[in-house]
């Protein structure tokens, strides 16, 4: 018989509500089981001798925690994977973000885009020839109607803010003849203008940022003329909930606010905004970045990933933690009684988003925008590439970092924000870890009925 191992791929998660019982992960098959302590030792002692029934052996040889391939072997298989992937994700994944403008209405500490975004030439909003170059601009990037994502992402700066509204219209006008729908990521302030503008057909989803209970959210998500906003934002969550459409409000976290995020769910409760089937809230954790200032940063506390969970934990509120998607993977695969959707890439930067901005730009992702050093291409005088810029991206998987491609969550995590993770060298691997083992345990109380070995 074939010399057998355990899998360098085997990632065992223990159950905190289950004694002695862990949920098994592998890396490159899918298979997802629950079992005992006792067995997870035998397998994880696989090259010395293995005392299993014959049954149960060759369940583990099939389902890949037992493995007669080398180490070697399975790293190769595993980037066999990965490029397959990569070439998929690339075909089928051809999206479009239009930055509306640069300029906004709120100056939050946080913001990734500066000062100098919001004023002089960044201030600039489409025009309806820039629509229609930015639409032509489109078609020439992926000739393909069927390869193209249906739905465009609105972004700014803040795109929907009311003196926009007759662009806006434009744009969603001139989509609509093609076929599209549209997403607006928004600060809310301004959306009583834009009622008529939400429908299925037209913005049938939008993000809004809440940042914690009325009195902290107007301490920091500031607006330019320095009144309150929280009062107008939910008001107008409630006119855009009754036309319909998905509203999904996030909590950027801090230190600062982390703990309050149960006292905001009252607040938006008491608002009556849970009566509506088409809410939803999340938190994300404040990532700390080179484009906020020092002034700036004072304002700001960030917490740790540990840190994150346990407050969430403390307040009951796991359940709208940013996971990185794992969540969604991993109960996915078991609602189906499928094998887990595997990934090469971590976002669409990788593989075929396409941010359009009103200068005339193409950037390859949201975190970059409005910085020219990482610009892709323009479209204003025809369309024109930076090869080099766009073959650096477009190539970026998990076989690109050392660090990735011998990890056994590689297929999982996609290898992190590739901003992040290649160009400034910033691993998020210590937070993919925590929220894992954290997501695992979530699944589990809630799909227990569902699991078997």
């Amino acid at each position: 018989m074939e010399t057998l191992r355990t899998s360098s791929y085997l990632i065992p998660v223990k159950l905190e509500s289950e004694p002695g019982k862990y949920m098994l992960i592998h890396g490159y098959t899918g298979a997802i089981d629950i079992v005992t302590e006792s067995l997870l030792k035998k397998i994880q002692a696989a090259a010395s001798g293995v005392d299993l029934p014959e049954d149960t052996l060759q369940a583990l040889i099939k389902r890949g925690y037992i493995t007669t391939r080398s180490q070697e072997e399975e790293y190769a298989y595993v980037a066999r994977i990965a490029k397959a992937l990569h070439k998929k994700e690339c075909l089928l994944h051809t999206s479009f973000t239009w930055v509306v403008t640069y300029n906004c209405n709120f100056r939050c500490p946080y913001c990734f885009e500066g000062r100098e975004q919001k004023d002089g030439e960044f201030q600039i909003v489409f025009t309806k020839k820039m629509v229609d170059q930015a639409y032509h601009a489109m078609e020439l990037i992926q000739p393909n109607k069927k390869l193209r994502r249906n739905v465009i992402t609105l972004y700014g700066g803040e795109p929907l803010l009311a003196e926009n509204k007759e662009i806006v219209s434009y744009i969603i006008n001139e989509g609509q003849k093609r076929g599209y729908t549209f997403f607006a990521v928004t600060n809310g302030y301004d959306l009583n203008s834009y009622i008529d503008l939400f429908s299925p057909s037209a913005i049938k989803k939008i993000q809004v940022t809440i940042d914690g209970p009325k009195n902290f959210h107007n301490q920091r998500r500031i607006h330019h003329k320095y009144v309150e906003t929280f009062d107008n934002i939910t008001s107008n969550i409630k006119l855009v909930l009754n036309t319909g459409i998905k509203v999904s409000v996030r909590i950027n976290t801090d230190k600062n606010n982390v703990e309050q995020i149960s006292e905001l769910k009252k607040q938006l409760k008491i608002l009556g905004l849970y009566n509506y089937p088409n809410f939803s809230l999340y938190s994300a954790i404040l990532i700390d970045n080179d484009s906020i200032t020092k002034i700036e940063r004072d304002k700001l506390d960030f917490v740790s990933i540990k840190s994150y969970v346990e407050k969430n934990r403390q307040n009951e509120v796991l359940e709208l933690c940013q996971d990185y998607g794992i969540y969604k993977i991993i109960n996915e695969a078991i609602s189906t009684n499928r094998a887990i959707a595997f990934r090469s890439t971590y976002c669409t930067s990788q593989t075929g988003e396409y941010v359009l901005d009103p200068l005339g730009r193409i950037y390859p992702c949201l975190e970059v925008i409005g910085k020219s050093d990482y610009l892709i291409g323009t479209f204003k005088m025809g369309l024109k590439w930076d090869s080099n810029a766009l073959a650096m991206w477009r190539g970026m998987n998990i076989l690109k970092k050392e660090s990735c491609r011998m990890c056994r969550y590689a297929l999982i995590c996609g290898g992190g924000c590739p901003f992040s993770s290649i160009i400034q060298n910033k691993s998020h691997c210590t937070s993919f870890y925590k929220m894992f083992e954290t997501s695992i345990n979530r699944i589990y109380q809630h799909k227990k009925a569902e699991l078997f070995f």
